[in-house]
Formats: C-alpha cells, sequence, structure tokens
C-alpha cells in the first residue's frame, strides 16, 4: 500500500489516500495522482489540500504561512 495525492496543475486537490498503486488510483477514481511519503523520503511529507508539487525538486512543498491582516 502507497500514500497517494490526488493533483491538478501541480496542486494538491482534495485528497491523499492509502491505496494499492498510483495506477489503481488513476483506473479507479480517475484524474492525476502520485505517490508520497509520510515520512519525508520519496517525495516529500504528507501533503493536503493548498500543498503544491515541484516538478523540478520532485517533492511536495506546503502552502506559504499566511502572514494575516
Amino acid at each position: 500500500m502507497i500514500y497517494a495525492a490526488e493533483i491538478d496543475s501541480q496542486n494538491v486537490v482534495l485528497r491523499v489516500i492509502v491505496a494499492p498503486t498510483v495506477s489503481w488510483c488513476v483506473e479507479n477514481l480517475g484524474g492525476d495522482w502520485l505517490e508520497c511519503a509520510v515520512d519525508g523520503s520519496i517525495r516529500g511529507a504528507y501533503p493536503g489540500p493548498g500543498w503544491t508539487y515541484d516538478v523540478a525538486a520532485d517533492r511536495f512543498v506546503p502552502p506559504e504561512p499566511d502572514s494575516g491582516p
């Protein structure tokens, strides 16, 4: 089993799930998916909505913190 993040134009959309493979996600759920890790290896930390995927660095990037008013 892997962790897979659904992406749209390199942005993580609504979900990160546990699945057998990335291809299983595409075939059964549609959309674009990337494997991600929860331990910071492979492609970065466990991403959530608002995160992006940096193609050049091959990792997920958290959203910028809100600086407030």
